[in-house]
């Protein structure tokens, strides 16, 4: 509720149980009276603080090392909302040397605010393996700041009972750009995009 925000007319009279809410008064609505409204509104609303929302692109870096049961290095997901507003998670993974590990979506997530957040069960699969193994799990990310999130997966198949891996990953903001890249068609820009991220990944996992 603090981040609920009146505009009303000077001189006009609120409810009585609106009166917690953060309001902003106007004189009248030329132009310039309108800037002086935005910039009393810009102001009130970066008082309260900006909210961190975890929807959009995020790259994915594992801290854990690395094995057999679960070989991706980087991964490149997306969290959205469906048409009723649910989160959603999907996306690929890639092992230190840039072959494509896995494909994965959620099929349960459970939203988390204060800070802002997910935890998700999800299926996948790891495409270029014999058989293509199906694999299922959960998930967990947890927002830090606008920009980064921390988190963990775990990672199991029902095939392969041996397969039963514990990740910790960080997590940084991607460009949507770089979504359209993987996506596209230039086979170049994809293996240096994806060789970016790794080296990205070596320098985390030093520090």
């Amino acid at each position: 509720m603090r981040r609920t925000f009146i505009l009303h007319a000077s001189g006009s009279k609120l409810p009585s149980d609106l009166l917690g809410l953060t309001s902003v008064r106007y004189e009248g609505t030329t132009p310039a009276e309108v800037r002086v409204v935005n910039q009393k509104l810009r102001k009130a609303i970066d008082n309260a603080g900006r909210v961190a929302r975890i929807d959009g692109l995020w790259w994915q870096f594992s801290l854990t090392a690395r094995s057999a049961q679960e070989p991706s290095a980087i991964s490149l997901l997306r969290i959205s909302r469906d048409r009723d507003g649910v989160l959603e998670v999907a996306g690929r993974g890639w092992q230190e040397n840039g072959s494509l590990s896995v494909r994965y979506w959620s099929e349960a997530v459970k939203e988390r605010k204060e800070p802002s957040g997910v935890f998700y069960y999800w299926n996948g699969e790891r495409p270029l393996d014999a058989d293509c193994p199906q694999l299922y799990g959960t998930g967990e990310i947890r927002m830090e700041s606008t920009e980064r999130a921390s988190g963990y997966w775990t990672t199991r198949a029902d095939k392969h009972p041996e397969v039963d891996a514990r990740t910790s990953g960080d997590y940084l903001r991607a460009d949507v750009g770089d979504m359209s890249i993987l996506d596209g068609r230039d086979d170049r820009k994809r293996a240096e995009l994806i060789a970016e991220q790794m080296n990205h990944w070596k320098s985390i996992k030093s520090a």
